[in-house]
């Protein structure tokens, strides 16, 4: 597989992860004591991204959940474009190729 393709589908892949966990703090947030969960992203070789790991922020009390509807809004809308740029440059990668195929065609 090309390597741009390949970074491009690593990049919706760790997209997708954190919009899961978003949601899963989302559907939470009434949950007494929920720790909201944080994804630490990566660049991984020799191109792209993944989740490493997901951490919880401490929760001091046991009556609320420690989820911020704001930050989780503001997570939503990253994602949202990461998955648009990383869709974008593999539509680009292929009108290249095809290009290119019809150059030496």
């Amino acid at each position: 597989m090309n390597i741009s393709i390949s970074s491009f589908i690593s990049g919706i892949k760790a997209a997708i992860t954190r919009h899961d966990i978003t949601a899963h703090d989302v559907a939470n947030v009434n949950t007494a004591g929920y720790e909201e969960s944080v994804p630490h992203q990566v660049e991984t070789k020799p191109g792209g991204t993944k989740i490493s790991h997901i951490s919880k922020t401490p929760n001091q009390s046991t009556e609320t959940s420690n989820t911020d509807m704001a930050e989780e809004t503001r997570e939503q809308i990253i994602n949202k474009r990461a998955l648009q740029a990383n869709a974008r440059g593999i539509k680009v990668q292929d009108e290249m190729l095809g290009e290119v195929i019809d150059l030496l065609g």
